[in-house]
């Protein structure tokens, strides 16, 4: 079996149906030849940092590592953008680049530079293939899956896709988890008891250790409140009414995380990735946690008992612990007084609002969103709930720009049969609107949503928030329906909610991607983002 020929079948094997990339004349041409020879689809797309994306949620779609493909060094450079993003989104993409043949040894040579470390500080596992291909891309897929999501680099030296080898063999096994320690559980039994009203804050880790029936159980049985982080929706059911909102890690004033933590006399952590707080932790009231791993970081900087281990056998030894804490109402009307600065702006003629509400009645109950960073993602985290896992994602760690486009086409070729929508910003799609030909050439029919407020409205609203004059954020009014039907899609315009029902409605039974420019109000729009975020004083 050639090189070349054992990534495409270890990958057909692993239930990937596409790779993602740009290719060039040497290996990643052997590649292309082997993908089509067994089935394994190769999609040109129009730069390689969105390979690494559509290839992340590819593979995030079929429980695997997806698989991006570049050529050596300026390529390689051009996928480190999308590993970054996938690094920070926690995806697991295996970033497969060209390199140099073996035997060359000079540096100073036209695409040749160090990929290793060029990738150094966002990959998980770095290596070249070589006599011992077979193992090290064994190695390479589990560390792309294994824990924590993430980007792995191979470099697949040019004169090798034809080099004979073995097969890569069976996938590598997750260990179980190594058992919680007897004397720390007895000491966050201990601090636990003690408090009146626990906060519960919870990660992403506790769906990757399948404990979500038992987080559920843990919190009601202490009445916590709950919140989740930003990369765990839908690791409690929010539509629960102890779901107290989205931990963002701002720890401002009028944000629905000051208002808990004010109303909260004990913090616990449960499979809480560090990443995902915009600031460094804040509070001083006492934390403990249950981490999944004991070589994770803590968010809390002084957690007063922590418990490493499997999560579903710290829950299980905690089973018994039942005490009082919160009640429903006390979390109910913390939400609504910060649910006070979500208002629908009564100016607009189109706000984002009506685009989350038209969006969510369009979508069937079994359908996934997709979206990524803006003005909008604070409104998303409050008033769109998310009860199941699978069926929201957006941004996180990376609050990533040109996010929505790459993610959706790689997880709608991954699950055709499933329905989605995008909700995406204009100054994100001008990043990314050479892959709307990559819609329209792989025929993935799926409605995507573009918030237009002509500008940077985020930045805009900062600006603002601090005094500074108006600046250098605007952006050409860019027909993007027009953008859209010139690269073979549907493309539609709403400047009202009737507008923009209508326009869900054809979309949703096209037998192509329709995009609709959805107009909204500029000012209302960007001035609404600054009470979201506790920057500006309440409405």
């Amino acid at each position: 079996m050639k090189l070349a020929e054992m990534i495409v079948k270890d990958a057909k094997d692993r239930g990937l149906s596409h790779f993602f990339g740009i290719p060039g004349g040497g290996a990643p041409l052997d590649m292309m030849e082997a993908g089509r020879r067994h089935g394994l689809q190769f999609v040109s797309v129009s730069h390689e940092s969105s390979a690494a994306l559509m290839a992340g949620y590819h593979g995030e779609m079929h429980g695997t590592a997806g698989l991006a493909l570049s050529v050596k060094g300026v390529g390689a450079g051009n996928l480190t953008g999308g590993a970054t993003n996938a690094y920070f989104e926690r995806l697991p993409v295996v970033c497969l680049c060209e390199c140099s043949p073996t035997s060359v040894h000079q540096k100073d040579m036209v695409q040749h530079c160090d990929h290793a470390s060029m990738f150094g500080g966002i990959t998980k596992y770095r290596a070249t293939l070589g006599q011992d291909a077979p193992e090290t891309l064994r190695e390479a897929v589990f560390s792309a899956s294994d824990g924590r999501p993430g980007p792995v680099l191979l470099n697949l030296p040019s004169d090798l896709g034809l080099l004979e080898c073995g097969p890569a063999g069976p996938a590598m096994t997750v260990k179980p988890g190594a058992p919680p320690a007897a004397e720390r559980l007895a000491a966050f039994k201990t601090l636990l008891g003690s408090a009146r009203k626990p906060l519960v804050i919870a990660g992403a880790d506790v769906i990757r250790g399948d404990a979500r029936p038992e987080l559920l159980a843990f919190i009601n049985n202490i009445e916590a409140a709950v919140m989740v982080t930003m990369d765990a929706r839908g690791v409690f059911p929010e539509s629960n009414p102890r779901w107290a909102g989205v931990l963002m890690g701002t720890f401002g004033p009028n944000i629905i995380e000051t208002e808990m933590l004010g109303r909260a006399d004990i913090i616990v952590l449960v499979g809480v990735d560090s990443m995902m707080s915009h600031a460094p932790w804040k509070s001083d009231i006492q934390v403990i946690e249950l981490s999944a791993r004991a070589e994770y970081h803590s968010m809390a900087p002084d957690t007063k008992v922590r418990v490493d281990g499997d999560l579903k056998s710290s829950f299980k030894a905690l089973a018994d612990q039942k005490q009082p804490g919160f009640t429903e109402n006390e979390i109910g009307s913390a939400r609504r007084k910060v649910l006070q600065q979500f208002v629908r702006p009564g100016s607009a003629t189109l706000a984002a609002h009506d685009v989350i509400k038209e969006v969510r009645a369009a979508l069937p109950e079994e359908g996934t969103l997709f979206t990524e960073t803006g003005a909008f993602v604070c409104l998303l985290e409050h008033v769109w709930p998310v009860n199941e896992p699978g069926t929201y994602y957006g941004t996180s760690g990376g609050r990533t720009m040109g996010l929505m486009l790459p993610a959706i086409l790689g997880a709608k070729l991954a699950r055709p049969d499933l329905p989605m929508i995008g909700i995406g910003a204009d100054g994100s799609l001008l990043m990314r609107l050479g892959e709307l030909e990559v819609f329209a050439r792989t025929g993935i029919s799926v409605p995507l949503v573009i918030i237009n407020d002509r500008s940077l409205g985020t930045m805009k609203s900062r600006q603002k928030s601090r005094g500074l004059p108006d600046y250098g954020l605007d952006l050409q009014d860019v027909d993007f329906a027009k953008v859209a039907q010139a690269c073979g899609l549907n493309g539609a315009t709403a400047r009202t909610p009737e507008e923009l029902r209508q326009a869900l409605k054809v979309a949703s039974s096209a037998d192509r991607t329709t995009l609709i420019d959805a107009r909204v109000d500029p000012q209302a729009y960007q001035d609404s983002f600054g009470p979201m975020i506790g920057v500006l004083a309440p409405r």
